[in-house]
């Protein structure tokens, strides 16, 4: 057999730099170290990665891990992937081409232009308004046309005079703020002499469990693309090695199918709690926040970026990240009626998927993202969300897999100093089989991977060997914060200041307990992985738990009560008062009810999931929810942008169901 040796020489794929150890005798002493664990564990190193791969590239639901929370042996049903589908997007004709910041135009006659991105503002405009209004300037066509900004909207009329959009992004240097954060790059590489910056990439996958990305109609190209570089640090069969190696986690838990509960313990280190409902509906974010780790990392000299892919703002709560020095611009999906067109079926077995008119919202923002790690500066630190996968089919996220591939191999390929967190946000359950206590489990269990530069690990083994170790043990999002935090003081890893959770574990120092709960990691029992979930059949549902749905209606209705607008109206200095274009929300009938138990909680509680139906859209909601009538969560799982429409902005968009749709409608 022939086995995979450790590769203890320099790659010719990657500039080795210099050592950044500690200096004098200290220096010595930790190159002594680093070969001892070296010498004494890469055997065993080397066995647990290759005894563990298959259970992190599994498909099931609870594959082995290392870890005391245990999940059940449980498959996904067999027709989950039950189409085979491509991806076009041709909902406009291409009549325009960026090149080098001008825009050849080939549209005969008179033509259109607006250079004015569709960014939402916090507060309403002068114009009542939350976006500008579009300036417009004209052309005759074909020509061409210098683009000075980050964005562009070409309108070209077809032969029946409708408007045919082409967009185009790209990304624009800023002399002052790179200027600036040079300066503070310098400030601290003159403190800390043995800095060696890091570049980091975090993109945020909505909706992608870990069985999940493995699968078919998940990313099965970048599901491969990560097995070859698992085994990065490798002599590979061509006697050569790769500039990364992946590593993959099977037992990162989930706060619930939220995505603003996980990006801000990721990004924050604090959980989303205690949040201020009325900031929301002042689109201002809910949660006092210590620090951003992007606001860290800009204090350090790092140049950040984070954008999302379509107008919902930063982690869903509609706020964009006013500090990062670069965003990504946003696109009229919704203004410009994509949003609508959505997995349109333009031929058979042929979806449009996440469009916008000619190309995908995820080529804008992946190209943006590249463009912006290319920059010469050494320390950025950049992230992205991307939401093809927030709906119902089962093959959505499949859209961006050739496009993933792509952007990973050529930032791999061109930064050996990149770090990439590839993640999801959470789960999410299987819409066509609802019941299956599978899809439950998978909203909990979120997909992992953290790629590092080979030469890092090559010089401190023992990160190697503790995120071997991790691999499948129990972790939560926490320590993703604190992980990514760490990195930005390479290689003084334990040098981190303010703030990350007590309860959070760096997956490159630290070695997870077996036994590690969901309690001792700080995450709410109510959401824990761990506990046994139970089905309830619908000969044990009772009358509480009709009235634990009725409950969470009338709080949602409170939302759109005439006193609570008006709190929110004396808060806005609004003029008049405004009816609510919200409906109550009336309760049909409940589809399901998932009950849990979670012995190793101090609270021992029953928990419960009902699913159910209102009225009013008709809407689907989830709720969590204790036996004393505690609310953990309440969500609505039918698609709520179709409200944009009619929404009322003072009340969150889930909760405000504001129109009728029929059978067919989207």
């Amino acid at each position: 057999m022939n086995h995979r040796t450790w590769h203890r020489k320099t790659t010719s794929r990657t500039n080795i730099p210099g050592d950044f150890s500690f200096q004098g005798t200290t220096k010595s002493w930790q190159k002594h170290e680093e070969s001892r664990i070296w010498n004494n564990n890469s055997d065993d190193i080397l066995f647990q990665v290759k005894s563990a791969e298959d259970s992190l590239f599994s498909t099931d639901v609870g594959p082995a891990s290392d870890s005391a929370c245990a999940i059940p042996d449980l498959k996904a049903p067999d027709d989950l992937c039950w189409r085979n589908v491509t991806w076009r997007c041709n909902m406009s004709s291409t009549f325009s081409k960026l090149i080098n910041r001008t825009i050849h135009v080939n549209c005969p006659g008179t033509f259109r232009v607006n250079f004015l991105e569709r960014r939402e503002h916090e507060a309403p405009l002068p114009s009542g308004q939350y976006v500008e209004y579009p300036q417009w300037k004209y052309y005759e066509g074909p020509t061409s046309v210098t683009m000075e900004t980050s964005y562009a909207d070409v309108v070209c009329k077809d032969e029946n005079g409708k408007d045919q959009h082409n967009y185009h992004t790209q990304f624009l240097q800023d002399d002052d703020i790179n200027e600036s954060q040079r300066q503070k790059f310098l400030e601290t590489k003159t403190k800390e002499p043995s800095w060696k910056p890091l570049s980091v990439l975090s993109i945020s996958l909505d909706s992608v469990s870990r069985a999940h990305f493995h699968r078919p109609c998940g990313l099965p190209k970048t599901s491969a693309f990560l097995r070859k570089l698992y085994y990065g640090a490798t002599e590979d069969q061509n006697g050569g090695s790769l500039s990364h190696h992946a590593f993959l986690f099977n037992r990162l838990n989930a706060i619930s199918g939220s995505t603003v509960m996980n990006l801000t313990p990721l990004y924050a280190g604090q959980l989303y709690d205690e949040v201020d409902e009325e900031k929301v509906r002042n689109r201002v974010f809910a949660k006092t926040v210590n620090e951003w780790i992007w606001e860290y990392a800009g204090k350090r000299g790092y140049v950040t970026s984070y954008g999302v892919d379509n107008g919902g703002g930063l982690m869903g709560t509609r706020t964009p990240c006013m500090d990062c020095h670069y965003r990504p611009p946003v696109l009229p999906h919704q203004e410009h009626g994509w949003i609508k067109r959505e997995n349109e079926e333009v031929s058979p077995n042929v979806l449009s998927g996440f469009c916008e008119g000619n190309h995908m919202l995820h080529e804008y923002i992946m190209n943006y993202t590249r463009d912006f790690l290319r920059m010469p500066h050494p320390a950025k630190w950049a992230a992205f969300d991307l939401n093809a996968h927030h709906g119902y089919s089962a093959e959505s996220v499949n859209q961006l897999d050739d496009r993933m591939v792509a952007l990973l191999h050529g930032a791999l390929s061109e930064d050996p100093n990149l770090v990439v967190f590839l993640f999801g946000d959470h789960g999410k359950s299987y819409h066509r089989f609802a019941s299956h206590l599978g899809g439950h489990y998978e909203t909990l269990l979120p997909f992992l991977s953290i790629i590092l530069p080979t030469w890092l690990l090559r010089d401190r083994p023992a990160i190697l060997k503790n995120l071997a170790a991790n691999q499948r043990k129990y972790i939560v999002h926490l320590d993703l914060h604190k992980t990514m935090k760490s990195l930005l003081h390479y290689p003084r890893l334990d040098s981190t200041e303010g703030h990350t959770a007590d309860t959070a574990i760096n997956l490159l120092t630290e070695t997870v307990p077996k036994n590690r709960t969901c309690e001792e990691a700080g995450l709410p029992a109510w959401t824990c992985a761990c506990g046994l979930m139970k089905q309830l059949e619908e000969t044990e549902w009772s009358a509480r738990h009709t009235e634990m749905a009725k409950f969470s209606l009338h709080y949602l209705n409170n939302m759109h009560r005439p006193e609570t607008l008006s709190r929110i109206r004396r808060l806005n200095r609004l003029a008049t008062a405004q009816k609510t274009s919200c409906m109550d929300l009336t309760f049909d009938r409940i589809l399901h009810v998932f009950e849990t138990r979670n012995p190793g909680s101090s609270a021992g509680m029953r928990r419960y999931q009902i699913t159910f139906t209102a009225l009013e859209g008709p809407s689907l909601w989830e709720l969590v929810i204790d036996d004393a009538f505690h609310i953990q969560q309440i969500k609505q799982l039918s698609l709520y942008r179709k409200y944009e429409e009619c929404w009322d902005r003072r009340v969150i968009l889930q909760y405000c169901v504001c129109k009728h749709f029929g059978v067919g409608e989207p």
